[in-house]
């Protein structure tokens, strides 16, 4: 086996392993976003709207009438 022979396995090994690497990527990036787009879509409450205000006034009324709040 002479030496050019040689680099021609070893430039075939690289050429084969960035296209192995390039799979692995697609494949993360598709699980990856897959997965957040799944995690947002099942959230019930991302897309409701809800009034910040009466929902701190709730909090804070129900705090206080347990005794949390030490005023």
């Amino acid at each position: 086996m002479c030496g050019c022979c040689g680099m021609q396995i070893i430039d075939d090994w690289r050429y084969i392993a960035m296209v192995i690497d390039r799979l692995q990527l697609f494949i993360f990036l598709a699980v990856t976003i897959g997965g957040s787009i799944g995690i947002l879509i099942d959230a019930p409450h991302i897309f409701e709207f809800i009034d910040q205000k009466d929902r701190i006034e709730e909090i804070m009324g129900s705090n206080t009438a347990s005794g949390f709040w030490h005023s």
